[in-house]
């Protein structure tokens, strides 16, 4: 078949051919990293969808609304006016590559809640996804039930009612295999995944939890540096179920040296309630408010998980993940990533409206 498609075309033609065959491989090779709207690779990108707002607001109306930060431009949210369910949105854009290309990179998509309507109470409290070819990939970290599908990008209805939040890192072939070391502790449920046998030497710890590898032995938890594609830090924390503590209060308040407001969705059973007791204070955040959309709502609308230092602090850390402060997530597998960004921390705490007090007291941070 190769050889009668070169021998019907003529010199002109085979050559921009052969450049059509180069132009496409480039691309398979160097574009596995997350991308904006513009389609424009960047180091990493914060996506905070909002909830469903009872008014007419545009596409806060459905549920559709979402605002969002990148590596290029994070000195404030970005509001877009492209829907999440758009094939153009930030995270339409990115899992693009994965639809085009699925059978020539290594993918892993993981949810405890898959978009063919398992649920799993025993593995991870955690979603993801991880794409990778010999020259990196990308790990995005989201808070999204029954998202993505494996075979069309389709955001799910049972996502646009509530927040939800979406972390993308772009990453060397090298930070890609210390993902997999992480998703070993994080124990996610698995729902799809194709491995390219030629990258097994390259990730062998990627290998291994895409084949279902978890950690069996104490300590339950694994703190690591990542360095994006571009260099930027961040601070992986991955719990297996067997952690049997807060990931924020007992973990990385304390690992961080700061105190932090954790924003989680609060309905799971068991809920924490803020802690003061310790050398670095844990907060839940009650009431989110954000001038660029004119929208106010509780955190019982919010399915997000993020956490940022307190302003007071100046220490600068956000972090977004898996987990909820709740007693039946300590026996959850899980975790979250944290960035040290003066400007993005800022962009969160700025939209805490309210917050629980240790003494279950309300006080307020009032957005300037």
């Amino acid at each position: 078949m190769v050889n009668l498609i070169f021998n019907q075309l003529n010199g002109l033609q085979l050559l921009i051919f052969i450049l059509f065959l180069i132009d496409f491989n480039k691309n398979v090779l160097t574009a596995l990293q997350c991308v904006d709207e513009n389609n424009y690779p960047v180091d990493w990108y914060i996506a905070y969808k909002l909830p469903v707002i009872n008014k007419e607001n545009g596409l806060t109306e459905f549920g559709l609304s979402y605002i969002y930060v990148t590596s290029h431009n994070y000195s404030s949210w970005i509001t877009s006016d492209i829907p999440i369910n758009a094939t153009n949105s930030l995270i339409g854009n990115t899992l693009s590559k994965f639809y085009d290309h699925k059978n020539d990179i290594s993918i892993i998509l993981y949810n405890d809640e898959t978009p063919y309507g398992q649920v799993s109470s025993d593995k991870g409290h955690t979603k993801g996804v991880v794409l990778t070819n010999s020259n990196g990939g990308l790990w995005l970290i989201h808070s999204v039930p029954k998202f993505p599908h494996p075979d069309f990008f389709d955001y799910p209805e049972t996502g646009l009612k509530y927040g939800q939040s979406i972390l993308c890192i772009s990453l060397d072939i090298k930070n890609m295999d210390i993902v997999g070391i992480q998703l070993q502790y994080n124990q996610p449920y698995i729902y799809y995944q194709n491995m390219q046998s030629s990258l097994e030497g390259l990730v062998p710890n990627l290998f291994a939890a895409a084949n279902n590898k978890t950690i069996k032995t104490a300590p339950w938890y694994h703190q690591v540096l990542l360095n994006s594609l571009q260099g930027t830090n961040f601070i992986s924390f991955a719990k297996s179920k067997n952690f049997g503590k807060d990931l924020y209060e007992d973990w990385v308040a304390p690992a961080l040296q700061s105190s932090l407001l954790v924003e989680t969705w609060p309905d799971g059973p068991g809920r924490l309630s803020s802690d003061c007791t310790k050398k670095f204070k844990v907060q839940n955040v009650e009431t989110i408010s954000m001038v660029q959309t004119n929208v106010t709502f509780n955190t019982t609308h919010d399915h997000s998980k993020w956490a940022v230092s307190f302003p007071e602090d100046d220490t600068f850390w956000i972090c977004v993940g898996d987990i909820n402060r709740a007693e039946s997530q300590e026996k959850r597998g899980g975790g979250t990533v944290c960035l040290k960004n003066e400007h993005v921390s800022a962009n969160f705490q700025n939209v805490i409206n309210a917050v629980e007090d240790c003494a279950n007291e309300e006080f307020k941070y009032y957005v300037s």
